[in-house]
């Protein structure tokens, strides 16, 4: 085999003093794809990070890193930058936050593109055209005029994708690049991104909790544990023999399934909507051009029992979020009915405080759903405000205490800020808000997509137990089927706004109807049996 285009050599870094990486060593051949595995924390992200040399102030790296044949590692400001997004592209976990919610998506792939060639803005803005419809964003459906809070999640992921390959790097880091994505097109991106490790030789660095994901991608694979590498090896054979036991406890949690209560049924609905019609005005492409409107929900009907979790499933931009919006009144509706309890919600009106008490949400993107000055404690208290019977002092430390717990996290972290944590941290502290006043319905959109696969077990196993013991009623609105087929008693498939399929989680799963269910089910990546497993079985 060649020689590596990266090699890391016992890197270490540590923080104002606190270790974070610990010898760790990989490599990473042009033409190959290396995908790093480990929970939230482990050192995943920081790792691709120290390649960049994108460390906070109060970093300290040590090692050796090579790339192309030099060490990086000890490269000026000025020579790193040209680099970056050159020679090694980055695809950031949390697309919004990596994106700049003022300029339009054009402009910010036509900015990369001018930084490091030669080229008039108008073929920067040809150029990244082309780039955002090779990852399935063509320009007649997308214009580049389009900004960020105009995209659904997947949607924007997208165009984090676009920016890192517009140039064609000889390393490309994607740090969690289906996170967001639905099963079709992460099985688009997927194919393109390994396509263009053939096609240009070029290497890459998958970072990901999704080890259904890394094992149709990835030829080798690093397992890291607390800043350190535990185990690594061709993917194929790190599956076969799952010789380290974290390795084996990783993929156990991968495939499990919490255990449920079978529901009661019930006449009365939780929750009912008739009919609902959600539409939004379209930009003008000139000033007197009449303004169009989108209909992301077209006739949705839907019902949700007390202790039901129900699964809602479609590709980015089905117009899921923009129902579940609805639902809380946070997005208007043209026409139909909303009902909780028999109150009706809707957002032409203001939902009180007692409606508000029966839902709680759980966003896709953690990150911008929390003020970052406020401390951790705070973030996860302010739905308390909606009690009618207010706890004292005492008791609001006690409960946040026990929920921050509840979710996998220690007590203590109630005095940290939002950005001392990593992504799959802040989606737990997510859910804690959400549980803190105990519900009668959650409504979790991509709740346990970036959760690594023990946590996401965990959680998994949490709402399971909530909902057997409080009744509590969950919409679960997520691309990974496994996650859905595990904790929903029934599914709705949703497509351009409508309902096309619905029923009995297994009876969908097993036997679906709608072609486009066959299709997510067969774009759904399979976690591959290993030998190891199957004699234990």
């Amino acid at each position: 085999m060649s020689d590596s285009l990266l090699r890391l050599d016992k890197v270490n870094l540590s923080i104002h003093e606190t270790p974070i990486l610990h010898d760790v060593s990989l490599q990473v051949h042009a033409g190959s794809v290396l995908g790093i595995i480990g929970e939230s924390g482990s050192g995943k992200s920081m790792t691709a990070f120290s390649i960049l040399q994108l460390l906070p102030q109060g970093a300290v790296c040590s090692g050796n890193i090579h790339f192309d044949g030099m060490q990086i590692n000890n490269l000026s400001e000025e020579q790193l930058c040209h680099i970056r997004g050159n020679e090694i592209g980055m695809v950031f976990q949390e697309p919004m936050t990596a994106l700049n919610p003022v300029q339009n998506i054009g402009a910010q792939v036509a900015e990369c593109i001018a930084l490091h060639k030669s080229v008039s803005r108008s073929q920067a803005l040809t150029q990244a055209a082309a780039v955002l419809e090779r990852v399935g964003l063509p320009n007649n459906e997308f214009p580049l005029t389009r900004y960020p809070h105009e995209l659904s999640g997947g949607q924007r992921q997208r165009v984090v994708i676009a920016i890192a390959v517009a140039l064609e790097p000889k390393l490309l880091i994607a740090d969690e690049p289906t996170t967001a994505l639905d099963v079709t097109t992460q099985a688009e991106i997927l194919a393109l991104l390994k396509q263009l490790v053939v096609e240009s030789d070029m290497a890459m660095m998958l970072i990901t909790h999704d080890l259904a994901v890394v094992s149709e991608v990835a030829d080798n694979l690093v397992i890291m544990r607390d800043g350190r590498v535990l185990d690594h090896g061709p993917t194929r054979t790190v599956f076969n023999e799952l010789k380290h036991p974290y390795t084996r406890a990783l993929y156990d949690a991968s495939s499990h399934t919490p255990e449920r209560n079978a529901s009661i049924e019930q006449v009365v609905p939780l929750v009912e909507l008739t009919d609902l019609v959600c539409e939004y005005p379209m930009a003008r492409r000139s000033l007197f051009e009449p303004r169009k409107m989108f209909r992301a929900v077209n006739q949705v009907s839907l019902s949700i029992f007390s202790g039901e979790s129900v699964g809602l499933v479609g590709e980015s931009g089905c117009g899921k979020s923009t129902l579940a919006k609805a639902l809380l009144g946070l997005s208007p509706i043209v026409s139909g009915r909303i009902m909780l309890r028999g109150e009706q919600v809707h957002s032409g009106v203001k939902v009180s405080n007692k409606v508000r008490r029966e839902m709680q949400v759980v966003f896709q993107d953690p990150y911008s759903s929390f003020n970052p000055r406020h401390r951790v404690g705070r973030l996860i208290a302010e739905p308390l405000h909606l009690l009618e019977n207010q706890p004292d002092k005492h008791q609001r430390v006690k409960l946040i205490r026990v929920t921050l717990e509840s979710v996998g996290l220690d007590g203590e972290d109630a005095n940290k800020y939002i950005h001392e944590f990593s992504g799959g941290q802040r989606q737990r502290i997510a859910i804690a808000r959400a549980l803190i006043i105990k519900p009668a319905l959650i409504i979790l959109d991509e709740a346990v997509s970036a959760l690594d696969v023990s946590v996401r077990a965990q959680v998994l196993d949490l709402l399971a137990e909530l909902s057997d013991s409080h009744e509590l009623a969950y919409l679960f609105i997520s691309h990974d089927l496994s996650v859905v087929r595990s904790i929903t008693d029934r599914v709705l498939v949703m497509k351009q706004g409508q309902i096309v399929e619905r029923g009995d989680t297994d009876s969908v799963f097993i036997s679906p109807e709608h072609n486009y269910t066959k299709t997510l089910l067969a774009a759904a990546p399979q976690l591959p049996q290993s030998n190891a497993e199957a004699s234990r079985i």
